[in-house]
């Protein structure tokens, strides 16, 4: 996630944001799944597969559970900015996923190695 933003006497606690406390194990499934699609991003943008490994109903799940956390967070007394805004780049990324998924069907599903060739380059 991205730096916080906070004086070290303010870091986020559940004491000054009480919503995260509710919201905390959704914000952890949410980022260890947008981990897991940059991941697959990576190895098919570096040529290791030759798709990108993301089942686009678990993709769904995950864009609604986003949408609703962000929806909860955006509508608590105290909200903690950075991480909210954090969630919502994640959800956006999550978006252009699923248009990718519906524009072509022959990148997202489940890849297979690459046969790659060192050029000497």
């Amino acid at each position: 996630m991205l730096e916080p933003i906070y004086l070290p006497e303010e870091e986020i606690s559940f004491v000054n944001y009480p919503v995260l406390r509710e919201e905390q194990q959704n914000v952890e499934d949410i980022s260890a799944y947008a981990l897991r699609v940059y991941g697959a991003l990576t190895d098919y943008n570096e040529a290791a597969y030759d798709r990108v490994d993301v089942n686009t109903a678990e993709l769904e799940q995950y864009i609604t559970k986003s949408r609703d956390t962000c929806s909860r967070l955006a509508a608590a007394a105290n909200v903690p900015f950075d991480l909210l805004l954090e969630l919502r780049t994640i959800l956006s990324m999550f978006y252009n996923m699923r248009t990718l998924a519906a524009s072509s069907d022959n990148v997202v599903g489940t890849p297979t190695a690459t046969d790659t060739e060192d050029d000497g380059l």
